[in-house]
């Protein structure tokens, strides 16, 4: 045998080039390495035929145009300044106003929230928009057992006043004022004024059930213009007549739990009431009103279509004004006791869905003393006088009247009431809204000689009455939600001041 051949370098390049199969690779393509996981086949893309294509592009392009076309309405729509409305009639209120510059307010960002607020309080055909959202809600059966109504506002900060604590001086805000409101003006002027008042009431309505609550948003200058006219009328009566005043809650107020309030951004109205008799002076006899319902707040102090109070829960503050006045209270529950139904409310015309509100009942009786008033819708010639009954009795009168109107004759702009049971001289005038009818019913055992004017509709003269009338107690009655605007502070003021805004 002869001697080993050596293997040559060509022979070793034949036999790296002789090929493998593809498991001889890993993935990177190296020899020897495991086998790769062959990849899943793709479906085979979807062909579109010429005709199918040009389908398909006509389509985008004419959704395109139609998306744009309804965003430039849209945006014209909003831009048109003077289709922005003033009062909604679907909910029967006025809308929000444009806000009046401001630099003070223009720096801190608050004049462009109510411009925002403004926006979207009063976009062109709200109305129609809201009115369709409700019928497609109905269409499909839908009733929701919470709603709000209006509710556009924004509630200031409620200051933290403890008990005995001063109220902080502040500067006047920068901006122009307010111009004084004159007595002396027209009587369209005056009904569109407590028009302005009126619909503070369908400005925040909360439906929960069977029952819907007027709520009330803080407005803290308003709050201490209220509080100024009051002040100054106790210094014009000092030594003239006792001052007092008397506050009440909204219904939401006192029967929505506070959580519920805070929910829909609303102050807890103990809290405001507390703040507006901290802004009263020393010498103005300051009426509990909120704890004194409160305790009742299991009993028909509210009614569920209506944003009015019960005679039941007047009395019961007329209780507490008793209790400041330190005098016993007239036997209430030893009157006659009447009722009236079903009744409706203002509610029923403000909700959509007005037909899930339970309707009411009204529950009266009939002071034992004083039976008749004498009344002036007109009280600038003081003609012959009108009369009715403390109580009326609506018992045989159509259902769904209008039954809260059953006390002193209603919102009278000047009311007259003797009592021939008392003969002391007592007196006193009665500066009150609508919530004060049930209230005067409950207290007419307590006086001799009362004299009721209405805020909104009178032309008389707080000075004028007292002296004239010798009066002894002048009662200030607001509820909240009146209490806390301009627009009462200076009607107020066109009743207490002499030149009709201030007592210079």
């Amino acid at each position: 045998m002869g001697p080993k051949r050596k293997v040559g370098d060509a022979a070793l390049n034949m036999v790296s080039q002789i090929p493998l199969p593809p498991s001889a690779y890993s993935e990177e393509g190296q020899r020897g390495a495991a086998p790769a996981a062959e990849k899943p086949k793709q479906a085979p893309r979807k062909s579109f035929s010429r005709r199918q294509v040009a389908y398909l592009k006509k389509m985008h392009t004419a959704g395109t145009i139609a998306f744009g076309a309804v965003m430039a309405l849209g945006c014209f729509a909003g831009l048109l300044l003077f289709a922005h409305p003033s009062v909604s009639a679907l909910e029967n209120r006025q809308l929000t106003e444009f806000p009046e510059f401001n630099v003070g307010a223009f720096l801190d960002g608050s004049y462009l929230e109510q411009v925002a607020l403004w926006y979207s309080d009063t976009y062109p055909f709200r109305d129609a928009l809201v009115g369709a959202n409700l019928d497609l809600h109905r269409a499909f059966g839908i009733s929701p057992e919470t709603q709000l109504i209006g509710g556009n506002r924004q509630s200031d900060q409620l200051p933290d006043t403890g008990e005995g604590e001063p109220l902080e001086t502040e500067a006047e805000p920068e901006g122009p004022k307010r111009e004084p409101r004159d007595h002396d003006i027209s009587e369209p002027e005056v009904r569109q004024r407590a028009a302005n008042i009126e619909n503070q009431i369908s400005d925040g309505i909360y439906v929960n059930g069977n029952a819907a609550y007027t709520l009330y948003y803080f407005d803290k200058g308003a709050t201490k213009a209220y509080a100024q006219v009051i002040n100054d009328a106790a210094k014009m009566l000092e030594g003239k007549a006792d001052v007092y005043s008397i506050v009440l809650p909204t219904n939401g107020g006192v029967m929505l739990d506070d959580s519920v309030l805070a929910s829909l951004g609303v102050p807890n109205q103990d809290q405001a009431i507390d703040y507006f008799y901290s802004c009263m002076d020393d010498a103005i006899i300051t009426v509990p009103t909120f704890d004194t319902l409160y305790a009742h707040r299991d009993e028909y102090l509210y009614f569920r279509t209506d944003f009015h109070w019960t005679q039941l829960a007047a009395y019961y503050v007329y209780e507490s004004f008793c209790q400041q006045k330190g005098i016993e209270p007239a036997p209430y529950f030893q009157w006659k006791q009447l009722s009236f139904g079903p009744y409706r409310g203002e509610y029923d015309q403000l909700v959509s869905n007005s037909s899930q509100l339970l309707a009411d009942e009204v529950r009266v009786r009939v002071p034992a003393g004083a039976k008749t008033v004498q009344y002036w819708d007109d009280d600038m010639t003081l003609g012959e006088p009108s009369k009715a009954s403390v109580v009326e009795d609506l018992t045989n009168a159509p259902p769904n009247s209008n039954f809260y109107g059953c006390f002193i004759g209603g919102n009278r702009a000047l009311t007259y009431i003797e009592n021939p049971t008392v003969t002391d001289g007592s007196s006193c005038l009665v500066i009150k809204d609508s919530f004060g009818n049930p209230l005067v019913s409950t207290m007419v055992d307590s006086y001799q000689y009362i004299w009721c004017v209405d805020f909104r509709f009178t032309h008389q003269k707080m000075m004028d009455l007292v002296e004239e009338h010798n009066i002894q107690d002048v009662i200030f009655e607001n509820v909240l939600m009146f209490a806390g605007t301009y627009d009462c502070s200076d009607l107020l003021a066109s009743i207490v001041y002499p030149n009709g805004y201030s007592m210079e």
